[in-house]
């Protein structure tokens, strides 16, 4: 929902760095981006540090998060057609409610599971089950939304519909041919994409 591509890319580089850890953009996406458990993977030690540098981050930077285009109009249309919506999100719950409430939309979003609610990590689907129980939606009626394939991953692991955002401007980041090998079951280009595939 939000364009915060470029502050995690910020981020990651900037703890890699301090480690003395090279490397390419297209392997942090990879590894990193949407997966705690990749800094293992990456060689860091000390992941929890790691982790914490991240989050610290995130939280010095709520400023500079501005929400993708049509994404106010989008969650309004679902709210005004009865669909009720949730954020599922890797960052912490101390980031992610002040830029909600700071955009206006946080009467719009009928839930949030965070970092800090799960106990598995994306791509596993403990985040959709969560949501899915405590808004008693069947995993038929429900569709996940996301940029990344670990988004993909966790909504198919969970057995719902998928469909991967995908905006010109996330080329910067993602291989497209990598994206689409998680075989989503629509992709979009703008928030605006999804009226017509939720009706």
């Amino acid at each position: 929902m939000a364009d915060t591509l470029g502050i995690w890319m910020e981020l990651y580089k900037l703890s890699l760095s301090r480690r003395k850890i090279e490397a390419q953009e297209r392997a942090i996406v990879r590894e990193l981006f949407n997966d705690w458990s990749g800094p293992a993977r990456f060689g860091v030690r000390d992941t929890e540090a790691f982790v914490g540098e991240i989050i610290r981050g995130l939280e010095q930077r709520i400023s500079a998060v501005v929400l993708n285009p049509n994404v106010r109009s989008v969650l309004e249309g679902l709210r005004q057609r009865g669909k009720q919506t949730a954020i599922l999100t890797g960052s912490k719950r101390s980031f992610v409610e002040p830029v909600l409430a700071r955009e206006g939309i946080d009467f719009l979003v009928d839930l949030l599971v965070c970092l800090d609610d799960v106990r598995q990590h994306k791509p596993h689907p403990e985040a959709v089950f969560k949501a899915l129980d405590s808004m008693g939606i069947p995993k038929e009626q429900a569709v996940m939304v996301g940029d990344s394939i670990k988004d993909i991953e966790m909504g198919k692991s969970a057995g719902i519909a998928t469909v991967l955002y995908f905006p010109e401007k996330n080329r910067v980041f993602y291989d497209p041919v990598w994206l689409m090998s998680s075989h989503p079951d629509f992709t979009i280009h703008d928030f605006s994409d999804l009226d017509g595939l939720i009706e």
